[in-house]
């Protein structure tokens, strides 16, 4: 056999070779590699969980206590509103005169709810259930807020009425 003939064989059969050893071994040694690099990951995000989930319930305790603190239960805003203006009546000596049902407004991105209700007494306890509903409480906005002073002509007594509107945004 010529020489030209050996290196030509000789080329081939290190192609070859270099092509098995690439297809049975490198390849299998990169896709290890691969899953490994996967699985370290995997280990650093299964190392977190413990940190995560005592964040989150530390979480869960924080937005109750917030609920808690807001005097909300698990019953409708409407239901709650309620019963922070018998509560606040009851301490600040006023009458609820009328409580109407919400009126619902709906948008493309959003659904307002507008609550509306009467209250009669003094100015000042007025005043303080005001400011307890609109700071203490997440009932929404209060968009309007009117007093009137009117006379009772019967007893011939003047008494002062506020009109309230909370809208609230779903």
């Amino acid at each position: 056999m010529k020489s030209k003939t050996k290196n030509n064989i000789l080329i081939g059969t290190i192609l070859i070779v270099l092509f098995l050893c690439y297809k049975f071994s490198i390849s299998n040694t990169i896709a290890i590699k691969k899953e490994y690099n996967k699985l370290v990951k995997q280990e650093i995000i299964f190392k977190d969980i413990p940190k995560q989930l005592s964040l989150y319930s530390n979480k869960e305790i924080y937005y109750d206590s917030i609920l808690k603190t807001m005097n909300l239960g698990d019953t409708s805003l409407e239901n709650n509103l309620l019963r922070i203006l018998n509560t606040e009546a009851k301490t600040n000596t006023f009458k609820i005169i009328d409580f109407n049902k919400p009126h619902t407004y709906r948008t493309e991105d959003n659904v307002y709810n507008t609550y509306n209700f009467t209250l009669q007494g003094e100015f000042n306890s007025l005043l303080k259930t005001v400011y307890k509903i609109e700071q203490s409480n997440t009932f929404g906005e209060i968009i309007h807020l009117n007093f009137q002073k009117k006379k009772n002509y019967n007893t011939r007594k003047n008494f002062l009425t506020a009109t309230m509107f909370i809208q609230n945004i779903k």
